[in-house]
């Protein structure tokens, strides 16, 4: 036993070389056109349809019936019944812009500079799609994510991404489709700062936008932030892409409600451990909540409050709930997290919508993705059992943009690499 215990811990420390090829995508159907047939359809916005089908065609759900379809040249894939749902997606995430968190020449996930205003900053461009974080959440049915930065007030634009292993020039769907903040502590040590400062940046953004010659030829006065940086938030001010900003503290929340009535802008509003106090105010500003219902002890003094059924309160005060798993490595425990809503009170249906849906309109991208509805990108999972929530159920078969992935990982080559120690005897 010792032995073969000190064999296994000298192959895990030597460097890893892996006979498989390198992950990607599967083979792309023989057409372009997929017939998902007797299919148990929960569309993700509630709606159940038993022995569907779904047309898929060039990346796109093209049709949704109730009966089967009927398409010329169509690949066929016979469900049996099996559930389909829409793929699910990580909030707040740093897939594939971190890869180990503790050795800094992985991490591309800030702008290392002194400012607190990084608005500018696109981590889009550093997206590492060879990076083993990311099949190891799609084959668990993770089929996209929101890629945030981190740092200072204002850390930068959200990125987009479909999670294809290795497709450097495709991963990413779309670029700056949000603005994250930090409320908090996070300005001169003050959350008083840090609210004060957000509303001078926005504020001297909108006057940028009014006054940019003459600042260009140094007739104004100083601004809050680099012109860059307030460019960056133009889009937010035109209502175009939503402010997402993670606070935790009843009163923080408050003060972002009053800063969305303010500035007239989309807001989202992530951790929000102590958003079941605000409910109502939450609910009646029309704030979607991203939460991570383990969150459920104070970690610090903001997150007091924190309780297992904040999901359950902020939904019966109809408050737009999403649910995340804020460890990027980790983020297909989404499942269990939504499983622990349910279990304190969250319904299963708004549980399916907060891991889908809701997660797609807190960043303003529930147009394409979500839910399983016409034009709508093809991101599908499909089940070996009825509830995905519960530990027992896996991911049986995965597709991204209408093509399915192949199934493995850095995770499940070690597995079966070190499945038989005999082997490593000799």
């Amino acid at each position: 036993m010792i032995r073969r215990r000190s064999l296994l811990l000298a192959l895990l420390a030597a460097p890893l070389s892996l006979g498989a090829a390198p992950l990607s995508l599967g083979a792309a159907p023989p057409s372009d056109r997929v017939v998902f047939t007797n299919a148990k359809i929960h569309v993700g916005d509630g709606t159940v349809i038993d022995g569907g089908s779904i047309l898929i065609e060039g990346g796109k759900i093209a049709r949704i019936e109730s009966t089967a379809i009927s398409v010329d040249g169509a690949s066929i894939v016979d469900l049996k019944g099996k559930l389909v749902t829409p793929g699910l997606i990580a909030a707040d995430t740093e897939i594939g812009v971190v890869e180990i968190g503790l050795e800094d020449s992985t991490r591309d996930d800030s702008r290392r500079d002194a400012s607190a205003i990084k608005a500018g900053y696109d981590p889009g461009a550093a997206i590492n799609a060879d990076s083993s974080v990311i099949a190891v959440q799609a084959i668990e049915g993770v089929t996209t994510a929101a890629v945030a930065p981190h740092g200072g007030l204002l850390s930068g634009s959200v990125a987009w991404i479909d999670l294809l292993p290795g497709e450097h020039a495709a991963i990413v769907a779309a670029s700056g489709v949000a603005i994250v903040g930090n409320l908090g502590r996070s300005h001169d040590g003050s959350r008083a700062a840090a609210i004060a400062e957000l509303r001078r940046v926005f504020e001297d953004a909108r006057w940028y936008r009014q006054n940019e010659r003459n600042h260009d030829r140094n007739q104004t006065r100083q601004l809050a932030a680099h012109p860059f940086d307030l460019r960056a938030l133009w889009p937010v001010l035109d209502k175009q892409i939503p402010l997402v900003v993670r606070a935790h503290r009843a009163s923080d929340l408050l003060a972002m409600i009053e800063f969305k009535a303010d500035f007239a802008v989309d807001l989202t509003i992530v951790g929000a451990s102590e958003g079941w106090k605000v409910a109502k105010e939450l609910a009646a500003a029309d704030i979607t909540v991203v939460i991570q219902p383990s969150d459920n002890l104070p970690g610090n003094f903001d997150t007091l409050g924190a309780r297992l059924d904040n999901a359950k309160l902020l939904n019966e005060a109809n408050v737009r709930v999403a649910i995340a798993h804020f460890d990027s490595h980790n983020a297909r425990n989404i499942t269990q997290e939504a499983g622990l809503a349910v279990a304190n009170g969250l319904p299963y249906v708004a549980a399916m919508r907060a891991v889908t849906l809701n997660v797609a309109t807190a960043y303003g991208m529930d147009d394409r993705y979500g839910s399983i509805a016409v034009g709508k990108v093809a991101n599908l999972v499909v089940w070996d059992g009825n509830d995905p929530f519960e530990l027992s159920c896996w991911a049986e078969e995965v597709w991204i943009r209408g093509r399915k992935i192949d199934m493995t990982s850095r995770q499940t080559q070690l597995r079966d690499r070190y499945m038989d120690l005999d082997s490593f005897a000799n």
